[in-house]
């Protein structure tokens, strides 16, 4: 049985502040940017670096698995061995299941103001 590695001081540390912005989006790019942001500072202080940028994560909130990874962190061993032994890919996948709801609700924001303006 293989042990599980819990980084909950982490998400701790990165979760009230990436709800707060998340929750702040006025668009889908700001959705975008949090959570590729969020990740991307996360890595840097799991890998005690600071080599990974928000261009090495993106976010597809209409994928079934929301984010996708660069080669940069691909091929970064210690993230991969967090990946496996460790409770981030739950983090992560909370983390983007929050961001993909609050894009989806900015994608339909404007097709309900107009329907109100229509209704009018």
């Amino acid at each position: 049985m293989t042990t599980q590695i819990s980084l909950s001081k982490l998400e701790k540390s990165y979760a009230p502040d990436f709800r707060n912005k998340v929750g702040a989006a006025r668009n889908t790019n700001d959705v975008y940017h949090v959570f590729c942001h969020t990740v991307a500072l996360m890595f840097n202080e799991l890998t005690e670096g600071d080599k990974f940028r928000e261009d090495d994560i993106d976010f597809y909130p209409e994928r079934e698995c929301h984010y996708e990874f660069g080669s940069i962190v691909k091929s970064s061993p210690l993230i991969q061995e967090y990946l496996q032994t460790s409770d981030l890919k739950r983090i992560l996948d909370d983390m983007a299941h929050t961001a993909a709801n609050r894009h989806t609700h900015l994608e339909n924001e404007p097709k309900k103001i107009n329907a109100k303006l229509m209704h009018r």
